[in-house]
């Protein structure tokens, strides 16, 4: 059960899930209060997310579920074949800086349903 905060948006796999997912995230992070660096943060983690998830979604659209906490921002990517998510992790590494997502996320989570995988991972603040 989706909490009532959550957005939910399903961008066609395509040249438009950069853009719109980056402007979705901004909002969302802003709406957690979450701080400066950290919105940063989870706009580097779905411009990866971006550039990577329509390779290892299972249709033809990338899902994100998105729901701000207190400080926090939790997404909820897919759906993915099985194995997907293992591999977008995997292939958020970049040379010189390393894996982004496992090194901005606070939490990573492969979560199976219905012969898919959704990646859930969430962003905090905490001072």
């Amino acid at each position: 059960m989706t909490h009532p905060s959550a957005t939910t948006v399903s961008i066609v796999a395509g040249p438009l899930v950069g853009p719109v997912l980056r402007r979705v995230v901004g909002m969302m992070a802003a709406r957690a209060d979450l701080p400066l660096d950290r919105l940063d943060d989870a706009i580097l983690v779905s411009d990866v997310i971006s550039e990577r998830a329509p390779r290892h979604v299972r249709d033809s659209a990338v899902v994100v579920v998105l729901e701000p906490g207190d400080r926090s921002l939790s997404l909820r990517v897919g759906p993915f074949d099985p194995g997907g998510c293992k591999a977008l992790v995997a292939s958020a590494a970049v040379p010189g800086v390393g894996n982004v997502i496992e090194q901005l996320a606070d939490e990573l989570t492969i979560v199976p349903q219905d012969g898919s995988e959704y990646l859930v991972l969430r962003l905090t603040y905490s001072q």
